[in-house]
């Protein structure tokens, strides 16, 4: 999500408000506008609204001339308000962009290329080849990486311990469920194993991954059929059913920043999330937070991702400056130091010099859990087609929910979803 994430992962309602609420604080972040004012828009956590800021604010020091208005917000409304920013023309210069959506703003023509930039304003030099790749929509590069992650099970180590269960280093999915359903036995009441992954695009993903399957085939359409959705929905409601994933109405409240993760405030024991919240997370609570790997399968179901992205509108009028913000906060020490890895381990190897020997604890876990994913990673999938973000953040989810409240079997859902595909995707 990511905030990443909170990731995948569009949730509606209270946090909605709240995100409106934070953009209306943060409307005139670094300035009132002007001949040489620009908008940063981007989403997250508390804590990354605060770093990003300190980034900004070493960013004004080097460049006093320049403007920088700010547009944050949670994850829950940020894609709903860009639309609409972009199809009224007054788009954020720069937008923090997730790897779901790139494709569809870079086809649609809302991206500025940033090729002819590489080399004349944006340094990329430090950057691994296939990191900088992970930007490229049809050859052409749209976006720089903001941070390196992979996918990541939070789990609450303290709540863990006091109801007694061990949670051991690997375990495929069946054992996830074995494990879940053995917390749930010994949990108080009201205390799930898990937040229903079910909805969450991530951990769906990984489970199609290590069954040799994607999301999306080359040409843009779904690559699984109605028969792995119904093993993953029957899944998760087998689990619903047992007490070991959070029902709908407890799955609801976990909405927004992370501070309402059902980890968060100690109504379950795991969280599907990605590998840069874990900061975020530690941030929230006193209790001991660990990450883990996602379960594993015949196939490898992570890989490297960028966690975000940040990308140049193609309206802006200002893409000397544009660009200048997006090379500071990727490439110099000075302006990337505030930020340090709550978005993901930096792609430079420059900033990983500077910031690695004076990370914070949750920083190292961060880079330790990188590191240790080396070697059981695979590929990262192409970009996905128009209308992939809303399909697995948005419909998935919604038909979820539907699942989980009765109004709909897992058949019916299955089918519904396959219907909304067919509708989102273009």
């Amino acid at each position: 999500m990511s905030d990443l994430s909170r990731r995948g992962f569009l949730r509606v309602g209270v946090a909605a408000a709240g995100a409106l609420a934070l953009a209306g604080c943060a409307g005139g972040g670094g300035g009132s506008g002007g001949a040489a004012s620009m908008q940063f828009a981007w989403w997250g956590s508390t804590a990354r609204h605060n770093a990003t800021q300190q980034a900004l604010a070493a960013f004004r020091k080097k460049r006093p001339g320049v403007q920088v208005r700010t547009q944050f917000s949670g994850w829950d409304g940020y894609w709903e308000k860009l639309a609409t920013q972009t199809a009224g023309g007054n788009a954020p210069d720069v937008i923090q962009m997730d790897y779901s959506y790139i494709g569809e703003y870079a086809r649609r023509g809302s991206l500025l290329d940033l090729g002819p930039y590489l080399g004349k304003g944006l340094d990329l030099s430090g950057f691994a080849k296939d990191v900088v790749d992970a930007g490229k929509i049809n050859g052409k590069q749209y976006g720089v990486n903001f941070g390196i992650n992979s996918m990541a099970l939070i789990w609450n180590r303290t709540l863990a311990k006091e109801i007694g269960v061990e949670v051991p280093e690997t375990f495929t999915w069946p054992e996830f469920g074995e494990l879940a359903k053995k917390i749930a036995e010994k949990a108080p009441k009201g205390v799930y194993a898990s937040e229903d992954g079910a909805q969450d695009g991530g951990a769906f993903e990984n489970w199609l991954l290590e069954r040799g399957k994607m999301f999306f085939t080359a040409d843009g359409k779904l690559a699984y059929d109605e028969k792995d959705l119904t093993e993953w929905f029957t899944f998760w409601d087998g689990l619903r059913k047992a007490g070991a994933a959070a029902p709908p109405d407890v799955q609801a409240t976990a909405l927004g920043d992370v501070q309402n993760s059902l980890v968060a405030t100690r109504k379950a024991v795991m969280d599907w999330a990605w590998s840069n919240q874990l900061t975020a997370y530690m941030s929230v609570t006193k209790d001991d937070i660990a990450v883990h790997a996602f379960p594993t399968g015949d196939k490898p179901g992570q890989y490297y991702k960028p966690s975000m992205l940040l990308t140049v509108s193609a309206a802006t009028k200002r893409p000397q400056d544009a660009i200048a913000l997006v090379n500071a906060l990727v490439s110099d020490v000075d302006v990337a130091t505030p930020l340090g890895s709550e978005r993901g381990v930096p792609p430079s190897s420059a900033i990983r010099a500077a910031l690695e020997p004076k990370a914070s604890p949750s920083e190292k876990l961060v880079y330790a859990y990188i590191e240790s994913l080396s070697d059981k990673v695979g590929p990262l999938p192409p970009p996905q087609p128009l209308g992939a973000g809303e399909l697995h953040n948005k419909v998935l989810m919604n038909i979820n929910q539907q699942v989980g409240f009765g109004k709909l079997s897992v058949a019916e859902g299955v089918s519904r979803f396959f219907d909304e595909a067919r509708r989102v995707l273009k």
